[in-house]
């Protein structure tokens, strides 16, 4: 899957929580996680509010939707992993 980004064009996609996905815009977070491999250009990301929960709760389609994930650009989804500290998750379960 493909997206035209406003600021970098024609690119791959990865999918953010809400929370990341704003915070590239100047909203702070702290943490930053993303799941293991994906089919994307990029893995699944989440903050550290979105990570704790998926440590309580495992994933399922509550904490999905909670997460409410927005589509990236690839080179955004770069730009929050850079700003950000992208680790790889604690859960097993992604």
């Amino acid at each position: 899957m493909r997206v035209i980004c406003d600021s970098h064009g024609d690119q791959g996609i990865g999918l953010a929580c809400i929370h990341v996905a704003g915070a590239i815009d100047g909203e702070a977070i702290s943490g930053c996680y993303c799941s293991s491999a994906t089919d994307m250009a990029r893995p699944d990301a989440w903050c550290q509010d979105c990570e704790a929960a998926l440590l309580d709760q495992g994933w399922n389609e509550d904490w999905f939707k909670a997460a409410d994930f927005k589509i990236l650009c690839a080179a955004c989804w770069d730009l929050a992993s850079q700003r950000f500290g992208m680790v790889k998750s604690a859960s097993t379960e992604v």
